[in-house]
């Protein structure tokens, strides 16, 4: 509906695949969306004032915002039955929440569901869960990094009833369309690859320079005593080869 005031939600799905939603009490005022490209670090030759960067590879984006809890009673809870239906009606709608009875919004409630969805250790996954940021055109998927809570309204009695919250999230990207953007089979860059359940160094070779018979050669760039047993969650460095030679 035109002129429909949509809240920020957030979205993630729990272990049974049961969606767990939060809906933001205030939208935010702004949002940051941040993209980083990453250069290897280059020393110039001597005498020489500078040296073009190597590209290393593009982060994924990260977002960052503020969203406000508060149980003051100054934000109404959604309206049901006639309240609602009259909540549609600019003038009405004011008329209707001016005489609301409804109980202020419980702010650590609140902030526990918000934490439940974006910051609980999934046993699962043995993370955090992936979420996803919808409000108009934002659709941003991602990983939560950081959360502050800043706290600046409190009853005579110490207990908070308003808080600013500060979440900031990474970017994920699906494992084909990474590979695909860091163009992995290039056997002129430098590459880490991290071992899979499955994964043996020649088949890691191949898929990296095309050939698995330099995998003597990686093994001993990367001290691999026993290179027939790799372990799941080994990171192995790939070094630039010369096919010429």
């Amino acid at each position: 509906m035109p002129g429909e005031l949509k809240k920020l939600k957030i979205k993630a799905t729990d272990k049974s695949g049961k969606e767990l939603v939060y809906t933001a009490l205030v939208n935010p005022e702004t949002y940051i969306i941040k993209n980083k490209v990453n250069y290897n670090p280059a020393e110039p030759p001597p005498g020489n004032p500078g040296k073009e960067q190597q590209y290393k590879n593009t982060s994924p984006p990260d977002i960052q915002f503020d969203f406000i809890v508060d149980s003051t009673g100054v934000i109404p809870k959604p309206l049901d039955g006639l309240a609602g239906a009259l909540s549609g009606i600019p003038v009405a709608g004011a008329i209707a929440a001016a005489f609301s009875d409804q109980p202020p919004y419980d702010i650590l409630a609140e902030i526990e569901a918000f934490k439940n969805i974006v910051l609980t250790y999934d046993g699962d996954i043995h993370e955090p869960r992936t979420v996803q940021l919808l409000w108009g055109t934002l659709f941003f998927e991602g990983k939560l990094t950081s959360l502050q809570f800043n706290y600046k309204l409190f009853n005579p009695d110490g207990t908070p009833v308003r808080v600013i919250a500060t979440a900031a999230f990474v970017g994920s990207i699906e494992d084909n369309l990474r590979e695909a953007l860091k163009k992995s089979n290039s056997p002129d860059l430098t590459h880490i690859r991290k071992v899979s359940e499955g994964d043996t160094l020649p088949l890691m070779t191949f898929k990296i320079y095309g050939d698995s018979s330099y995998y003597l050669e990686v093994a001993r760039i990367n001290k691999l005593v026993n290179f027939r047993n790799l372990v799941p969650g080994t990171e192995i460095f790939f070094p630039p080869i010369n096919k010429s030679k």
